[in-house]
């Protein structure tokens, strides 16, 4: 389905450049190419997208919108604030939580296969029929390989990104893409819906039955109907699947949060406008057995994390800069009171953001606390796009560069002796999951490197030459100069994975550095560290490694030739312990690749499994690919995105048990 999504995009673009702009992108064999391409994966998935160019819109005009009584109730739902009521409202019991669409509500009926028709919420008994303009909803598909009946309730959207170049386009006095969506799919003539990228985002299965009227039995779980859904070519809403495996309350409230942050970030990463989330019990005759009030269904309850909007004056932009030399913008505001705290600052991510909410200072913007927790500058109601970008670093006054980074617009700093990254470059080097030298805390590095005893790296292993001139500083003393140095020295024996997570290399954390360092010890060049840098020197291709894309292969080796000035002075001050695998030893498994995701039984935590993992021959990775061997999961029937990756590929999906069966006791 990626493919077609991909296909009709690119044939669209041809068609819009064609006949509205007089240019022809591709030559007319290339553009049947792909029309023939197209065609035949919708003859082969049975699928076909409102917006395909094989399919003929009609554009329809309409009288009115007609009153029609749904076939089942659009309620409401509960709602709460509060995450330990959320949480215990669903009794330990497997959940499905789902972001909480921001636009109309609308139920869709198709029969053999076929749209029949689409109806708006309404007051949730009756609705309005808007079958004319869901025909030109851009990622809706118009047939479906499934011969039968299928009703699903879902959201008509439009994302920010549309929601904006609408506004520049039409002129439009909508305030937010939900009054806008809603003023679209209620219009009379369905061209003005065509041309504003409606989308509808499926979020619930209420029926799907085959051609003899039975209820199909491959459903039974939100789980399972999102994927169902998938499968038939629906975009369904950003989900994830907690399961019952928690030993407390507050283990499963803290993995509860972390799994609500992640997809709010995930919806905002698709442009989608959410106003909270949604937990379902995910066994779907079980939450339907719990009945429902007058107002609102039991099987599900919403979590509202984003209070009113507060209306504030956006008075500063602040830019700091990182040790990738990456400068982030943040937001400085009058406070606002905010869920009982006062808020005045407020991430803006990148440039591309405050050219999209068109930022000027002075503008009057909204300010919300996604999941009661992070500041988020979420509107503008002004617009003056008057804002003036940075051209010089505010650390270093050297000239800043401006890179698109996965389409986002970025600023760097490229001065590698800017002292805010310096800064930021040597806390990451001695911190915990790096060289974990103690003592040296950001502000004693700040001291340090005014004082020039440190201005990279290898200056750390040299500050033993200066004990005496330490110990006289403010706030360092004699005991606490002697532990630092003393730690300084055991940093020296180390693990080749800790030295490249040390130094900072874009998009490579503890995981990754140990693909890193096993495959530079395979290599047997000599000195590990040497070894790396020399590969990296010579453009080595890294995605030879699992989990490795062409963007970080190249990101590697171009941050080795720009950094290793620096990098080569620790190869003489490093004892890198030998992990050349063992020829001999765990041969069963020797190249194969495990992925880990959810709770663990048997291993007090996710770092001893790895480490079990690796004492064995075997590698860890972040993500499941085509490359990786095992996925590890105790919930082998879940509809996570990564046991749906695994089936994707061909991973073999195992449990704690089975893997400890396989390689022995944790």
């Amino acid at each position: 389905m990626d493919k077609m999504k991909e296909l009709v995009d690119r044939l669209n673009e041809c068609r819009d450049a064609y006949y509205n702009k007089n240019e022809s992108l591709i030559s007319d064999q290339d553009y049947d190419a792909l029309f023939d391409e197209l065609a035949a994966l919708e003859q082969q998935t049975g699928i076909v997208y409102a917006n395909s160019p094989t399919a003929t819109v009609g554009y329809a005009v309409v009288s009115k919108l007609q009153k029609v009584a749904h076939n089942h109730p659009l309620l409401s739902l509960g709602k709460t604030t509060d995450i330990g009521e959320f949480s215990a409202y669903f009794e330990g019991k497997p959940l499905s939580l789902m972001g909480k669409m921001d636009g109309l509500t609308a139920s869709l009926l198709y029969r053999d296969g076929v749209l029949i028709s689409a109806e708006s919420r309404g007051n949730g008994e009756v609705g309005e029929d808007i079958t004319h303009n869901a025909r030109t909803f851009v990622n809706l598909p118009q047939r479906i390989p499934f011969a039968g009946e299928l009703i699903l309730d879902g959201e008509c959207i439009i994302t920010y990104p549309a929601f904006r170049e609408i506004i520049r386009r039409e002129e439009t006095e909508y305030k937010n893409p939900r009054n806008l969506v809603s003023g679209t799919v209620r219009q009379l003539d369905s061209k003005i819906a065509a041309r504003r990228n409606v989308r509808f985002i499926a979020w619930k299965l209420h029926r799907a039955v085959d051609e003899s009227g039975n209820p199909l039995p491959q459903v039974g779980t939100y789980s399972e109907s999102f994927a169902f859904l998938s499968s038939l070519g629906f975009e369904v809403v950003p989900h994830r699947y907690l399961s019952n495996q928690f030993e407390t309350e507050q283990e499963r409230q803290d993995t509860l949060s972390r799994e609500m942050e992640d997809l709010q970030q995930e919806c905002a990463a698709l442009g989608y406008p959410i106003d909270g989330l949604v937990g379902a019990f995910d066994d779907v005759a079980y939450g339907i057995s719990l009945g429902s009030t007058g107002h609102h269904p039991k099987h599900s309850l919403a979590f509202k994390f984003y209070q009113d909007r507060n209306e504030t004056v956006l008075r500063q932009i602040e830019w700091s800069t990182n040790r990738t030399g990456q400068v982030n913008p943040v937001a400085i505001f009058d406070p606002v009171e905010i869920d009982g705290t006062t808020v005045s600052r407020a991430s803006l991510n990148n440039v591309s953001i405050i050219k999209e909410l068109e930022l000027g200072l002075g503008d009057t913007i909204t300010v919300i606390k996604a999941n009661q927790i992070i500041p988020m500058v979420t509107d503008n109601l002004t617009r003056s796009g008057s804002y003036i970008f940075p051209t010089h670093c505010g650390s270093c006054g050297k000239e800043l560069e401006l890179r698109n980074d996965n389409g986002r617009e970025m600023l760097y700093c490229v001065n590698p002796d800017c002292p805010a990254i310096r800064l930021d470059r040597i806390t990451y080097f001695v911190s915990r999951d790096a060289m974990n030298i103690m003592g040296l805390s950001q502000e004693r590095l700040n001291a340090l490197i005014d004082r020039g005893f440190v201005r990279d790296f290898a200056d750390i292993y040299h500050l033993s030459e200066h004990r005496e001139e330490l110990e006289e500083l403010e706030r360092f003393g004699k005991d606490s100069v002697k532990n630092m140095l003393d730690s300084i020295e055991e940093s020296r024996n180390c693990r080749l994975a800790n030295v490249l997570t040390a130094i900072g290399i874009p998009n490579i954390g503890k995981n990754n550095a140990k693909l890193l360092a096993a495959h530079c010890f395979a290599a047997k060049r000599g000195d590990p560290l040497e070894t790396f840098l020399e590969l990296a020197q010579e453009d080595f291709d890294w995605t030879v490694l699992d989990g490795f894309g062409q963007v970080m292969s190249t990101g590697i080796n171009r941050f080795v030739q720009e950094n290793r000035q620096r990098i080569q002075p620790l190869v003489k001050l490093l004892n890198i312990a030998d992990e050349t695998p063992d020829e001999n030893a765990s041969a069963g498994l020797a190249g194969q690749s495990f992925c880990i995701t959810g709770k663990l039984n048997h291993f007090p935590n996710r770092d001893a499994l790895v480490e079990q993992i690796e004492k064995l021959g075997g590698k860890v990775v972040s993500g499941v690919s085509a490359k990786t061997n095992f996925l590890i999961t105790n919930d082998k029937d879940s509809g996570s995105s990564k046991n749906q990756k695994a089936a994707k590929f061909g991973t073999k999906i195992i449990s704690e048990e089975e893997f400890i069966a396989l390689c022995g006791e944790p």
